[in-house]
């Protein structure tokens, strides 16, 4: 990897964290007086429940249109010129959120930094995977998920430290959601010196764009046979996906590719039921609820919860690849995230029946500790499973032509579930309270059982194999692909690595 390649991954990183900042810092907002007392969120629980879910949710809202935006900029406009249009989006997104007088000026910022957010999701790898050496694409998904984290982590202690010290007012919540604009800045200031797209530049018809760039971007002779090989398989591809211009959408009604999008929508929309973001955004008050409720500690206890978060998504590198794949993954994730919700859903039952039912006065003891180990055990089994492998599956089942199409509408379907859990989440708590976590821990057998019907082995499979895949049987419980671990191997020490 060279130095521009090393810059470009850089960026990446800023649109990853950016992503998680914001997504992990209105979790301690909420959980402010401060932040309840200026915006008047107050009222019995359903109330105060259903307030708390649109000021969360109208971010979600907005990520899921920002993603479907791409499919009408990207194209006409470049990659690089769409990240800085969206990236200067959100930072007006940023500015309403942290100058807001009036709830209605907090939910419209939210909305308009949801624009950027979603765009930028499915932007920035998209670019990333169509300027960078071979070598770093089948890790993209995997590096995505912590940036997302390592963002959602640093999010939880900002939140805590404000609360902590600063002094009773707005600036304690207007603080954190000015931060969030810096990474915001230094994306769309980091996107002016970066090079187009190579595959954008080659679709366009312009080679001596993709050969300058490329020589730039690999920093190696013009006479290395590397760089002729890459440069021809670019040009190549842009040639062929020239060929398919103006059919894509007709093939979104064949068979094989609705099977592609069933699957492909599928495992995003249960990325979301798996109650991941329900914590995220609602961490505190869960931690409340387990009896943590003195001296700030279930903002702290939140914190903890993201340095887990981050620890496993950083395990998750070595595990994407092992013998397991993408199945075996997912499924031994379903079976840690059902242990762990039905054991936290019983641990709350028991401290709700030890306080009279009122969990508002629940004192920590040990079935809280009980709890609170269970909300991190979840993480584990989600952060090396259901949360990077499905934008890995996602990005190798669909067929070149069709891929950013195709992940734009499965980004959508994501967000639009996200929204959906940021909205009921405070309101399933408010009125079914362990409840909550018994239904998330049956979503999470619903998706197992759905990964060992449905979900068909990716890795290491060539794209006419996926083909094959997808075009036969919707069931694969007894396919008998073996992965060929030898030959990945090999191809990973050559640089050998699937489109």
């Amino acid at each position: 990897m060279r130095n521009l390649s090393i810059i470009a991954t850089i960026v990446s990183c800023l649109g990853g964290f950016l992503f998680g900042f914001d997504l992990g810092v209105i979790s301690g907002i909420l959980a402010m007086p401060s932040f309840t007392a200026y915006f008047h969120i107050a009222g019995d629980p359903n109330t105060v429940a259903q307030m708390k879910g649109n000021v969360v949710s109208l971010l979600q809202a907005g990520c899921c249109v920002g993603s479907l935006l791409t499919n009408l900029v990207a194209d006409p406009v470049g990659r690089k010129k769409a990240i800085i249009i969206f990236s200067v989006i959100f930072i007006l997104g940023g500015l309403l959120q942290t100058l807001a007088h009036n709830l209605d000026t907090m939910m419209a910022g939210r909305f308009v930094a949801g624009l950027g957010i979603g765009a930028t999701s499915a932007l920035v790898p998209m670019y990333i995977a169509e300027i960078a050496p071979k070598k770093l694409r089948g890790r993209l998904g995997t590096t995505w998920q912590f940036l997302i984290v390592l963002g959602i982590m640093v999010s939880y202690f900002v939140d805590y430290g404000c609360i902590r010290n600063l002094p009773y007012g707005d600036n304690q919540w207007r603080v954190p959601l000015g931060i969030q604009i810096v990474p915001g800045g230094l994306l769309l200031i980091g996107m002016i010196f970066l090079p187009e797209s190579l595959r954008w530049l080659a679709v366009k018809g312009k080679p001596d764009l993709v050969k300058e760039n490329l020589l730039r971007l690999r920093n190696i002779p013009e006479e290395d046979p590397e760089f002729v090989d890459e440069l021809q398989e670019i040009l190549t591809a842009a040639e062929e996906e020239r060929t398919h211009k103006g059919k894509v959408w007709n093939e979104f009604f064949q068979k094989n590719m609705l099977h592609r999008l069933f699957i492909g929508v599928m495992v995003q929309v249960f990325q979301q039921w798996t109650g991941t973001n329900a914590i995220n955004y609602y961490a505190p008050e869960i931690f409340q609820s387990t009896g943590m409720n003195t001296d700030n500690i279930d903002i702290l206890a939140t914190g903890v919860y993201g340095v887990v978060k981050v620890v496993f998504v950083a395990l998750s590198f070595f595990m994407v690849d092992t013998k397991l794949g993408r199945r075996r993954t997912l499924m031994l994730g379903s079976l840690f995230m059902f242990t762990a919700f039905f054991i936290l859903a019983g641990m709350i039952y028991g401290i709700q029946k030890d306080n009279g039912g009122n969990l508002k006065t629940a004192v920590v003891g040990a079935k809280g500790y009980v709890a609170v180990v269970m909300i991190y055990f979840f993480a584990i089994g989600y952060e090396f499973s259901w949360g990077p492998i499905p934008w890995v599956l996602c990005s190798e089942i669909f067929p070149t032509h069709t891929r950013a199409v195709s992940l734009s509408i499965t980004t959508a379907f994501n967000w639009a579930m996200n929204a959906v859990i940021a909205k009921v989440t405070p309101i399933m708590m408010a009125n079914i309270t362990y409840g909550t976590y018994f239904f998330f821990g049956s979503m999470a057998v619903i998706m197992g059982i759905f990964t060992y019907f449905l979900v068909p082995e990716t890795r290491g499979r060539s794209l006419e194999q996926i083909d094959e895949v997808f075009s036969g049987k919707m069931f694969v419980h007894n396919d008998s692909y073996v992965i060929d671990h030898a030959k990945l191997q090999l191809d990973a020490e050559q640089g050998n690595y699937r489109e």
